[in-house]
């Protein structure tokens, strides 16, 4: 019992310090963190043999719940409704054609040339058709020198975009789990697990804030928030809502109490107390996405055999955003002056934790091919990184090319 209790707690260091050099590596090269902890996985996993994937696929999946809501809740805290009113059009089109794009081809890539059933294309779909993955977007959009309104368009993207994502793979997997033909029936129990996860996490968030505003000097307040989070979550799930909408509503109200509180007409000093709570939340999201990507590393099988067929499938995939993206930047900025920052905007597709945890929540849920989607998956977040990455290393050489032709 002593020797497995060191054991983990060495392989725990191991992996938090992983994560840590991971980041640092970033910072340095560009290069994102994740596609390092995934291959680190991978060795001590599949390759090494030193943790056995079956041991840990019942963990993986509580893990994966446990950090979508944590990203989704981030993700939350970080639209702003003050940003959505004043230039909210232009990310809110961006998002909206490029994800509708996407899953419209992707479905189509998957129900035609990989045989997947109609609902389970949709399902795939949405798990890979137009993330941007904020760890790696926003630290990236700052480096590349882009205009700071470029910056907060793909901040408002990155957070946006996994939010509706999650809101579509949920609606999809309930329309599988129906198993009705009745399409009105289906529609009618969506509209009903959504209105009951808007209402709580509306009512129980708004309430939160009050006290909170009472409690702003006291201990452990990020603690009790957290605490309200999984409360949100369970309850919405008992009264048949869905939780993770709870969860982003719940978000969204806390990361916007100073507009809430103007509509109220209750004045709310919160904001050292928001800052405490969004930098302890990127702590925590920061431990659990580390351990979660080394986690599927460690449970994801790649063969020679399938070598081929997930580098083609991911290929093709990568392509179809490549165009998606392209039509949604063009039309996005418009008439604007972040025409000129098209480029950085057009290459910042990576994909990371959202996909990813999707993938997993589909295994848990039991949907047919879901072995498939997490080789697929995974061959998206490395392509799409890998594009990001060179484009990265392209804009900024280019600028300073620029940069030494102008001094000279």
């Amino acid at each position: 019992m002593a020797d497995s209790t060191t054991f983990i707690l060495l392989i725990s260091a191991l992996i938090i310090f992983l994560g840590y050099i991971g980041e640092q590596i970033f910072r340095k090269t560009h290069v994102p963190s994740f596609l390092f902890l995934v291959f680190i996985g991978f060795i001590l996993g599949p390759v090494l043999g030193v943790i056995q994937k079956a041991s840990l696929l019942p963990l993986l999946g509580v893990l994966a719940e446990i950090t979508l809501m944590m990203v989704i809740f981030h993700g939350g805290l970080d639209l702003k409704a003050r940003t959505l009113l004043k230039d909210g059009w232009r990310p809110f089109v961006q998002v909206a054609l490029y994800i509708s794009i996407s899953i419209i081809f992707v479905t189509l890539l998957a129900h035609f040339a990989l045989h997947f059933d109609l609902v389970i294309s949709l399902i795939f779909a949405s798990i890979v058709g137009g993330e941007t993955t904020t760890v790696v977007i926003i630290p990236l959009s700052r480096q590349l020198g882009v205009k700071d309104k470029t910056v907060m368009f793909l901040t408002f993207e990155a957070a946006l975009n996994s939010i509706v994502l999650v809101v579509l793979f949920l609606a999809f997997v309930g329309l599988y789990q129906s198993g009705s033909a009745n399409i009105y029936s289906t529609v009618n129990s969506l509209i009903s697990s959504f209105s009951i996860g808007i209402f709580i996490g509306l009512i129980l968030s708004v309430i939160w804030i009050y006290l909170l505003n009472y409690l702003k000097n006291q201990n452990y307040t990020y603690v009790l928030t957290l605490g309200l989070l999984f409360l949100t979550y369970g309850l919405t799930a008992k009264a048949g809502g869905s939780g993770y909408l709870a969860v982003i509503i719940f978000g969204v109200v806390f990361g916007n109490h100073k507009f809430i509180s103007e509509l109220f007409r209750r004045k709310l000093k919160m904001d050292k107390l928001e800052k405490q709570i969004f930098d302890f939340q990127g702590e925590i999201t920061f431990i659990l996405k580390t351990f979660f990507f080394v986690f599927l590393g460690l449970v994801l099988s790649l063969s020679f055999s399938s070598l081929y067929f997930g580098l083609a499938a991911g290929l093709a995939i990568l392509g179809i955003l490549m165009f998606s993206r392209f039509i949604a930047v063009s039309i996005s900025t418009y008439k604007s002056d972040m025409v000129k920052d098209k480029l950085p905007i057009f290459i910042s597709l990576a994909q990371g934790l959202t996909p990813a945890t999707l993938a997993i929540l589909a295994l848990e849920d039991g949907i047919p091919q879901a072995n498939t989607f997490l080789v697929l998956v995974t061959y998206v977040i490395i392509l799409t990184n890998v594009v990001t990455t060179v484009g990265t290393f392209i804009t900024l050489r280019g600028k300073k090319v620029k940069t030494n032709a102008a001094s000279t």
